[in-house]
């Protein structure tokens, strides 16, 4: 009888599969790519028009005489200054490419909000006593609040009186999207004296990025097409028809050794299949494997079983390993990381340093009155302290591995943003602690107080990581003496 698997036709033939699995990837991985290029692009663009807008309002602030600008606010009248500060933001407009520049002072009368023109960066045409939309150009002292939608005034007057800092934000106008940067112009007390805007329109970063997407689609379907085309290529020479080869091979072994007693028979026989790979080694098997199957398979199976029993006690042993070197490392009071823990991140932060990594900083902490509240109270009360200490610490500073390396005594490896605004960090653990010891609600032992030492690697006083404990050690124990002095820590 005719073997039917030499004639077989497949209803999901390999090359179908391979077809499809391959466009898919290729598909997904240009996809991916083409997205990550894409953000990538428009993350750089915008941060480029941010810069651009953060050099204007920094050199336009520059110029600005504050006391000046209040005495024309005041009176209404345009110094020398004032009109030197208009050509400036004339100047300034057209050489930035800018959407508008405006000095404006947004103003709360009872429950009212109202906007005060100072002074607009305007186009020579603009100048002549038009703007772009047919109304007359405002000028010092002239309530311009009717051409802001009324909920936006509000945001713009809580903006100009609390923001210290430049803000951003994307409006719709009538010429399309303007990216804006805000901030308050403020004169030598702090006071808010005007609000300075700066646009730019978004037209070029949108067209700009639509034809970058149809760049991207382009190369897409190109690269996808040819890297399928390769692909299908070496996998049908490399793959599909030496599998076929072994196939029609094994196909032609089962029909001639069906019921065959004679061991002569039972020889695989396969065309010389010369891949160099998996597949190779593959055809070189099954012919060696037709010689003594029953033997090579008994013993195949005991082998695989061995491996299994292997492959399960190293996993095992694996976990044990590591669950204790994590409770090792694991303080078991607060949770975080203990003494050993802070050995081994000093290790990698000296490595690092080595390496050129100089950026880091360490910030001591240490509780007050621990041993007044465990005689007081009680050690569990102690726990309690020192375990909220240590929320305190990893809340402000989440940005940094935090490590108990004594009883009362906690550090912090600044890292990253934490490194960056450690100033801001330590004057926000200062007042967090201010607040909880004068909280009078709570119970005494939750009242704590803990003196907080910071130090940043300074390479005209540091030489290795432990001058930068010693600093950081060093301010902590000087605040804590200040306290001591200030409250009566003890």
């Amino acid at each position: 009888m005719e073997n039917k698997n030499l004639r077989k036709k497949y209803r999901n033939p390999l090359s179908r599969h391979i077809f499809f699995g391959c466009t898919l990837a290729i598909l997904l991985l240009c996809a991916t790519m083409g997205l990550i290029s894409f953000f990538v692009f428009r993350d750089s663009m915008m941060q480029q028009y941010k810069s651009h807008l953060d050099d204007v309002l920094n050199l336009a602030s520059a110029r600005i005489d504050t006391e000046d600008l209040k005495e024309c606010i005041a009176t209404g009248e345009e110094t020398e200054k004032y009109k030197e500060l208009m050509v400036f933001f004339d100047q300034v407009m057209k050489y930035y490419s800018l959407e508008d520049i405006v000095l404006a002072t947004p103003v709360k009368e009872g429950d009212k909000y109202d906007v005060i023109q100072v002074l607009s960066g305007l186009l020579p045409e603009e100048r002549k006593g038009v703007s772009r939309m047919e109304m007359a150009v405002p000028f010092l002292g002239d309530r311009i609040g009717m051409y802001f939608p009324p909920d936006f005034l509000p945001g713009m007057y809580d903006l100009y009186v609390n923001s210290r800092e430049i803000t951003y934000s994307t409006t719709n106008t009538d010429f399309g999207k303007t990216y804006n940067a805000v901030m308050t112009v403020r004169d030598v007390n702090g006071e808010p004296v005007a609000q300075l805007t700066s646009g730019m329109t978004m037209s070029f970063i949108e067209s700009t990025m639509r034809k970058y997407i149809y760049l991207i689609a382009a190369a897409t379907i190109l690269i996808g097409a040819l890297c399928l085309g390769i692909m299908m290529l070496w996998f049908r020479r490399r793959v599909v028809k030496p599998i076929a080869a072994i196939e029609r091979g094994a196909a032609e072994f089962e029909e001639r050794s069906r019921a065959q007693k004679n061991p002569e028979a039972l020889v695989l026989n396969l065309p010389a299949i010369k891949t160099g790979d998996e597949i190779e080694s593959l055809s070189d098997t099954l012919s060696l494997m037709s010689h003594n199957m029953k033997s090579y398979v008994e013993e195949l199976l005991e082998s695989a079983v061995r491996m299994d029993i292997m492959e399960l006690d190293l996993e095992e042993s694996k976990k044990r390993a590591m669950q204790l070197s994590e409770l090792a490392i694991k303080d078991s009071l607060t949770g975080i990381r203990n003494k050993m823990g802070y050995d081994k991140e000093v290790d990698k932060v000296i490595t690092e340093f080595e390496e050129g990594n100089k950026f880091f900083g360490v910030a001591m902490i240490d509780l007050n009155r621990l041993k007044y509240i465990n005689d007081t109270f009680g050690h569990d009360k102690g726990n309690i302290a020192i375990k909220k200490l240590c929320h305190i610490v990893c809340v402000i500073f989440d940005h940094s591995p935090v490590f108990r390396i004594g009883g009362d005594e906690f550090v912090a490896i600044l890292r990253g943003n934490d490194y960056d605004k450690s100033s801001e960090l330590i004057a926000r653990f200062n007042e967090e602690i201010d607040l909880n010891y004068n909280d009078t609600n709570l119970d005494e032992w939750e009242r704590i107080s803990a003196a907080i030492g910071c130090a940043l690697f300074d390479e005209e006083l540091d030489t290795c990581y432990d001058d930068v404990f010693k600093r950081a050690d060093k301010a902590m124990y000087e605040r804590k003496a200040e306290m001591k002095a200030k409250m009566g820590l003890a």
